[in-house]
């Protein structure tokens, strides 16, 4: 049983999942072309061949502090749509006030690949590559987190 404070919390992130996953889309293909990747748009359908340009340009970028939450955000994304594309997984908000992830936005029901409860967060993975030392290395990152999935 939810709590007053838990239905709310749940309601309000469930408006800002909405807007989050509506932009995903066409903020992730305008993140890969201003990274000088194309054709951009397939990004949406074939995220594991655009891994190693991403890998290598987001290696040793230095990011302003201004654009550092965008960058978080659409690598986030970019993190999430791998999981999702690569393991016919989805995105959802985690509603079960028992998660460690309540109310975040998590990538999992995953259909092959992974354990049916896997279940990935794109943000704090982003966060995790964006706070380790330069040189990055974004395919490390995702073999990490599919080994600790599986």
């Amino acid at each position: 049983m939810l709590t007053k404070e838990q239905e709310l919390h749940i309601e309000q992130s469930q408006a800002g999942f909405d807007a989050y996953y509506d932009e995903l889309g066409s903020a992730l293909v305008n993140f890969v072309e201003r990274l000088g990747i194309q054709p951009a748009h397939e990004v949406l359908t074939n995220a594991a061949e655009y891994l190693p340009y991403i890998d290598a340009a987001m290696r040793t970028i230095v990011i302003r502090d201004e654009s550092w939450q965008w960058v978080k955000t659409m690598l986030g994304y970019f993190i999430g749509e791998y999981f999702v594309q690569q393991y016919a997984g989805c995105w959802y908000l985690e509603t079960r006030p028992e998660s460690p992830h309540f109310c975040r936005y998590m990538v999992g029901g995953f259909e092959h690949g992974l354990p049916l409860d896997a279940a990935i967060d794109p943000d704090e993975a982003a966060l995790a590559f964006l706070s380790g030392p330069v040189p990055r290395e974004l395919a490390t990152l995702i073999e990490e987190r599919q080994a600790q999935l599986a």
